[in-house]
């Protein structure tokens, strides 16, 4: 706002000078110049990358869906909050533990039929929360969803590298995370159906929410079909023949390691539990976080084609560090929030600043690691995420339920700034380095 005021206060004087008929014609030449370079920065890429770009924001619909009614549709059939992370536990843990293995089978046989595989199995999973509600077979539901998640997690980034130039990947990246976010829009608002089929057949909660756990199973299918074209030429197999993990980059991943492991301990202690957070804060109903968390999501979208201009102008790192000081003010903020209001607005500050820097990390990622250790460097990254993310979630669930509401979020805002000071202190050099002709 300041520097908006600012440019006002110096160009004020210039005003009526631009207002001529010519000058204005004039403005809106530069203006339509600017969109056009926007919009041509977002279109060449190949088939491939744009089939895997559609079949992501379609599978996010479901996620998005599951995002905001998971830990309430728990608490409602009567699970503590410990289970609730406990089963939680078992999707994350999953992942990370096999994350690294599929990572390196997919940099020697392939990546596409990891990916294909994923739709399947998450498929199955969304399946059976239709059919059941007892506490063994949704671990059974959790664990099938890890794995899916496993084998897409680190092999989707590295594929959709190897379909894109080292000067697309940021845009390619950044409309990825745009068309997910368009997709979990739509899961978040879906939200809001439970409590509409309440309230219009008289359906319990439990029965209106399973419902649409089956239609996102089916959603979930049809994410297989933009991948079914894909052509992925067999070439890793040479370069990785002899060798278990072909990477060389040690130095470099430990540090994105450790620091993105610091975010995923964070969010496992507040991420998975802010619906049932603003609902117990608040007394609000699912309808409404639904549609906050779409909100968000929309802004998270247009951060998401922004955020490429402004790495081309600051670099990777100042755009993820300064968007994450923003955010983690945002998320203390939230706790001091007087109503529903204030924290939703909050809420969707800091989703957006948190995850908009998400396609300049991975293009910094990418960027950083040979093009033969993408899919096994970039697992092993996300596998520390996971297993951060995972590991506190029973106690923030216990925490959260039974000592103090706050706690789980002053403590996701304090493994946030040690990351992002270490992030900083770290790759600021490393991307000078980089950047040296």
């Amino acid at each position: 706002m300041l520097i908006f005021l600012l440019i006002m206060h110096l160009n004020f004087n210039n005003v009526r000078g631009n207002l001529r008929p010519s000058n204005l014609s004039v403005s809106f030449t530069r203006i339509a110049g600017v969109v056009k370079r926007f919009y041509n920065s977002y279109t060449g890429f190949e088939r491939d990358a744009k089939l895997l770009i559609i079949s992501g924001a379609i599978s996010s619909i479901s996620y998005g869906f599951l995002d905001v009614t998971y830990a309430p549709y728990m608490d409602i059939i009567g699970l503590g909050g410990a289970l609730i992370g406990t089963l939680m536990l078992v999707s994350m843990l999953s992942s990370a533990i096999l994350m690294i293995p599929f990572g390196i089978l997919a940099d020697r046989y392939g990546r596409k039929p990891f990916v294909l595989v994923n739709v399947l199995l998450s498929t199955l999973s969304f399946g059976i929360y239709f059919f059941v509600t007892d506490v063994v077979t949704f671990a059974l539901a959790e664990l099938i969803r890890g794995i899916g998640w496993a084998m897409a997690w680190g092999t989707s980034g590295a594929l959709l590298a190897e379909k894109t130039s080292e000067k697309q990947r940021p845009y390619a990246f950044g409309l990825s995370s745009f068309g997910f976010s368009v997709g979990a829009v739509i899961g978040y608002l879906m939200g809001a159906v439970p409590d509409f089929l309440t309230m219009v057949y008289g359906m319990s909660n439990i029965q209106s929410i399973r419902i649409m756990y089956l239609v996102t199973a089916f959603v979930t299918l049809s994410a297989i079909f933009p991948l079914i074209p894909i052509k992925e030429e067999k070439r890793t197999l040479e370069k990785t023949k002899g060798k278990r993990l072909n990477i060389t980059s040690w130095r470099i991943l430990a540090w994105f390691v450790l620091t993105n492991g610091l975010i995923g301990l964070g969010a496992g202690f507040m991420v998975p539990w802010f619906s049932l957070y603003f609902i117990a804060k608040f007394g609000v109903n699912l309808g409404e976080v639904g549609i906050v968390f779409a909100v968000s999501q929309v802004g998270m979208a247009i951060a998401y084609l922004l955020i490429p201009k402004m790495v081309e102008k600051i670099g990777c790192v100042h755009t993820i560090v300064y968007s994450q000081w923003t955010a983690i003010l945002s998320l203390l903020l939230i706790s001091v929030s007087p109503n529903f209001a204030v924290a939703s607005v909050l809420y969707m500050i800091r989703v957006t600043l948190m995850n908009m820097s998400s396609p300049a990390f991975s293009s910094f990622v990418m960027g950083l690691l040979k093009s033969e250790e993408r899919a096994s460097g970039n697992s092993i990254i996300w596998a520390s995420w996971n297993i951060a993310n995972a590991l506190p979630r029973p106690a923030a669930g216990y925490i959260m339920k039974n000592i103090f509401l706050d706690m789980s979020l002053y403590i996701c805002a304090s493994l946030y700034s040690v990351s992002t000071i270490i992030f900083y202190t770290v790759f600021r050099k490393v991307e000078k380095k980089s950047n040296k002709p």
